[in-house]
């Protein structure tokens, strides 16, 4: 960063929010979601050589990320019912097999504990606002740790779309963070990797939004209609 975060913004915050996935967290698995929506037969159709297409459709992927269901058969009993869908015999064991794999993909990147310490250090308050269904946090925030010390543990609030009903880029989500920690939208600093989601929905309601570009994918230049935007290759610039 050529700037300090509070000369860039006028106004140091008091908090730090993180979104989850490919800021925090990364993972070699394919979605889980349509992996969800195959399972249940939710548009899906067969192409040449036997194999199933799915229809990404976003009703879905929304109901799944909204929805506070934490019970893997409950949850595709529900959907099924949702969407019209048949649950098989076999499809709670595939639905099993797909969360195991979700919550054993995923691995922190190697700049997240550092910067989470000194960040800590320095007196911020931290959390997540993950747009994110409700099986693989116990995992993530958990299990994952460094030196003993879990990844949870640094955050005071982690919040899931799946808990509010609300998604990223949604005002909601971003506001019932704010309002968890007792603060103003403009006292948050809010970093994620998605323009869209996280940069745009942050800066809407008054946040100051970073973007985590770890693969080189943007430029400054694209963040360039969005104000007291920050461009970020690693999370330790943070600091």
């Amino acid at each position: 960063m050529s700037q300090s975060i509070p000369n860039a913004y006028g106004r140091e915050p008091k908090v730090i929010l993180f979104d989850l996935w490919k800021t925090l967290v990364t993972s070699h698995c394919k979605e889980p979601v349509w992996n969800a929506q195959r399972i249940l037969g939710h548009r899906v159709s067969l192409i040449d050589g036997g194999q199933v297409q799915v229809d990404n459709d976003d009703d879905f992927l929304r109901y799944c990320l909204t929805t506070n269901i934490s019970d893997p058969q409950d949850f595709l009993h529900h959907a099924a019912s949702t969407f019209n869908a048949i649950v098989q015999p076999e499809s709670l064991g595939e639905f099993r097999k797909v969360l195991r794999g979700e919550s054993g993909c995923a691995a922190v990147f190697g700049d997240v504990f550092e910067t989470l310490v000194a960040l800590k250090q320095r007196g911020y308050r931290l959390g997540v606002v993950s747009n994110a269904w409700a099986f693989p946090f116990e995992h993530i925030f958990e299990k994952i740790n460094f030196n003993g010390v879990t990844l949870g543990s640094f955050f005071e609030h982690i919040i899931g779309s799946y808990e509010v009903g609300y998604r990223k880029p949604e005002p909601e989500i971003f506001l019932e963070s704010a309002r968890r920690f007792g603060v103003d939208p403009e006292d948050c600093l809010f970093v994620g990797d998605n323009i869209e989601a996280d940069i745009r929905g942050a800066a809407r309601v008054g946040m100051r939004p970073a973007l985590i570009d770890r693969p080189g994918d943007y430029t400054e230049a694209d963040l360039g209609d969005i104000p007291g935007a920050v461009y970020l290759h690693d999370l330790r610039e943070l600091l």
